[in-house]
């Protein structure tokens, strides 16, 4: 299976907490906000380990302070399944999806923005366990629901259609894939603009879905693309930077055997 950039939807959101005893608000609002953002920011500097310990201890209080069911706990858990599915733990990864997902259809409905959330996240996670015919199914089912609830312009729905076209790619339905691809990267140039990561992310995908077809200069285009904009953006040292790194290195290799 190609080295995918699967997206998994993280809403940067630090919402207000329900209201709580004085002492209880006080606490919650210091330890919690806080610690979010710290996590937040080790998680775009790459420091996933870090990232996922800062998110189990937010959970761990919010958990006790506002209760398994609130949204801010369900979105640190949310969090922190995102976080682990990045470091390959995948089957711990979808067991906090699925259970995260199961609450939010019960209490929030099933086309509640949040549930549809769960959904992409979790039919990411299925395909970064290679279970693509499961995670293509998933993605087409929430797909239609985004579409119809949030548009099909808007960043969610564009991230289920790039891990749909991933999940195409990994059966290895690669003229399905390319056309997902080269549809989505166009649609988020024009709403997002050249630079945003989404973008970068698209073209990474593109990129290993040509190569996969052998198109090794055109894969090369968007990779070097993909690479200096993540350089830019996350630096050079961030796990994504250095895949796609070593991914155009693969390419230029194979660009030469030709």
């Amino acid at each position: 299976m190609k080295l995918r950039l699967l997206i998994s939807i993280a809403t940067l959101a630090f919402s207000l907490l329900c209201p709580l005893s004085a002492a209880a608000e006080e606490n919650t609002k210091d330890d919690t906000t806080e610690q979010d953002k710290l996590a937040f920011t080790l998680y775009n500097k790459g420091d996933y380990a870090g990232a996922e310990k800062e998110w189990r201890a937010v959970l761990a209080i919010r958990e006790r302070v506002l209760g398994a069911e609130h949204p801010d706990t369900l979105m640190s858990r949310n969090n922190l399944a995102n976080v682990l599915q990045d470091q390959g733990k995948n089957a711990e990864a979808e067991k906090e999806h699925r259970a995260v997902l199961k609450v939010r259809e019960r209490v929030l409905g099933a086309e509640h923005p949040d549930t549809l959330q769960s959904r992409v996240n979790l039919a990411a996670v299925l395909g970064s366990q290679g279970k693509n015919a499961e995670a293509e199914a998933e993605n087409r089912e929430v797909l239609k629901l985004m579409e119809r609830v949030l548009g099909a312009e808007h960043p969610d729905t564009l991230a289920s259609r790039n891990n749909l076209a991933n999940a195409l790619g990994d059966q290895g339905k690669n003229a399905e894939e390319e056309a997902e691809q080269r549809a989505v990267l166009k649609v988020r140039e024009r709403v997002l603009g050249a630079e945003h990561p989404d973008v970068l992310m698209s073209c990474y995908n593109l990129a290993l879905c040509l190569a996969a077809q052998k198109k090794h200069k055109e894969a090369l285009e968007f990779m070097q693309r993909a690479e200096a904009g993540f350089a830019k953006t996350l630096g050079a040292d961030h796990p994504t930077t250095k895949n796609a790194k070593a991914a155009r290195e693969q390419i230029e290799a194979a660009l030469k055997a030709e």
